[in-house]
C-alpha cells in the first residue's frame, strides 16, 4: 500500500473536499477489511476449551463488527454527501447548508463570537 500524502484543507475548494472524502472513503474501507480479517482468524485459529474461552472470543469479535458497523456508517454518509452536492449540481456550499437543514453549525457560533467581540470592542470606545 503506497504510503498517505498530506492532506491539505481548504475551506471553498472543491479538489479539497473531494481528496479528503476519497481518502475518508479509502480508510473505512481499509477498516472493513482489517475487522472482516481480524474475524475469520478468531474463527478459524481459535479453539476454545470452556466458556471463559468463548466469552473473549465473542467479545472481540463484537468490537470487530463495531468498527465494521462504524466504517460502513461513514461510507454511508458520504455517499448522502455526494448525493446532495449530486442534486445542487456541483454546489458543495449549497449541498452543505442543505444538509445541515438549517441548523446551527460550529461556523455560526464562531460568527456570533466575533460580533459580540466587535461590539464589546466599539461600546469600550464609546
Amino acid at each position: 500500500m503506497p504510503r498517505k500524502k498530506r492532506q491539505k484543507i481548504k475551506t471553498n475548494s472543491n479538489e479539497s473536499l473531494e481528496s479528503l472524502l476519497q481518502e475518508t472513503y479509502n480508510d473505512a474501507c481499509v477498516n472493513i477489511i482489517d475487522a472482516q480479517r481480524t474475524i475469520n482468524e478468531m474463527v478459524n485459529s481459535a479453539e476454545p476449551e470452556d466458556v471463559d474461552d468463548l466469552t473473549k472470543i465473542a467479545k472481540e469479535k463484537t468490537n470487530a463488527l463495531k468498527i465494521k458497523d462504524s466504517s460502513i456508517k461513514i461510507k454511508l454518509e458520504i455517499a448522502k454527501l455526494q448525493n446532495d452536492i449530486l442534486k445542487h449540481n456541483g454546489d458543495t456550499n449549497k449541498a452543505l447548508s442543505d444538509r445541515s437543514g438549517g441548523k446551527v453549525s460550529l461556523n455560526d457560533f464562531k460568527t456570533i463570537r466575533k460580533m459580540i467581540e466587535d461590539t464589546s470592542k466599539n461600546n469600550k470606545e464609546s
